[in-house]
């Protein structure tokens, strides 16, 4: 009996241990998958740095001294029907992480962004497009999701926004038709002060599609989704923030208690939040 009773007390403290143990392991997962998130976020802003800043040897010559158009320029074809911008910046990508500038070269360039040739490598999960921790699930016909948007600026029509000048208050980094020089966005807001990718998971599209898919603007009409956080336009992924990669190359979270004026200033290049916010 003594043995039973001890056997009981001895399970008991070992469930107790486990119970106190497992939201604490959790909860240092999650960190630190937050963190990987972040550093995402600065490898995919290493094209950016290359742009402005060639590695040793390069020839500056050959690098565009810009943020790629938000979609591979096709004027046969509407933006949503277009390859992505994320075809051209593979080969400046961390290539230790994957291997994925030997995915460039297949392409079907001329082609829409569902063309067979762009449907079988839109098949491959890019792994700087997702975040750390349980992965999106495959869309129709096994594309692969990205988690990670360019930001366009502020509004359904950002990235249809020339550049000026003036530059217009709600135009930001991607465009669907032009490249963005990086010296107009060093020149008004900053590279540090200017978002260029944000974290989302919310109506997840192919990495390999234009449009929607993969540049976003911040949506600030009224009934809008919230900007960011858990069922929001940004993050999502994590309770209470949303990770954003900025223009110079760093990285951090914003939370769902962001003002809408300071995401406004972030996603612009030159806006500053000078147009009325419904709901302010």
């Amino acid at each position: 009996m003594r043995r039973r009773v001890t056997a009981v007390i001895l399970i008991g403290m070992g469930l107790t241990v486990v119970l106190l143990v497992l939201p604490w392991i959790v909860r240092v997962r999650a960190d630190a998958d937050k963190v990987d998130c972040l550093r995402r976020f600065e490898r995919l802003g290493q094209f950016a740095a290359a742009y402005s800043q060639p590695p040793p040897g390069a020839n500056a010559a050959d690098l565009p001294q810009a943020i790629p158009p938000g979609t591979l320029p096709n004027p046969d074809l509407p933006p949503d029907r277009r390859l992505s911008w994320i075809p051209d910046v593979l080969p400046f990508l961390d290539q230790k992480l994957q291997p994925a500038a030997d995915l460039a070269p297949r392409f079907d360039r001329r082609g829409a962004w569902d063309a067979p040739a762009n449907l079988d490598v839109g098949r491959t999960r890019l792994v700087l497009f997702t975040c750390p921790g349980p992965l999106p699930d495959p869309l129709a016909d096994g594309q692969m999701p990205t988690q990670f948007v360019g930001i366009a600026g502020v509004g359904a029509d950002a990235a249809t926004l020339g550049l000026g000048p003036p530059i217009p208050a709600k135009a930001g980094c991607f465009r669907y038709d032009a490249p963005t020089p990086l010296r107009t966005i060093r020149d008004h807001d900053g590279l540090s002060s200017t978002a260029l990718f944000a974290e989302t998971a919310d109506e997840l599209g192919p990495w390999v599609r234009g449009g929607f898919a993969t540049v976003r603007g911040l949506d600030v009409t009224d009934g809008a989704k919230r900007p960011v956080g858990r069922g929001g336009q940004f993050g999502g992924n994590y309770p209470g923030v949303g990770g954003f990669g900025f223009a110079d190359g760093s990285a951090r979270f914003l939370t769902d208690r962001t003002p809408p004026a300071v995401l406004w200033a972030h996603f612009t290049l030159a806006g500053k939040g000078t147009d009325p916010i419904p709901g302010e």
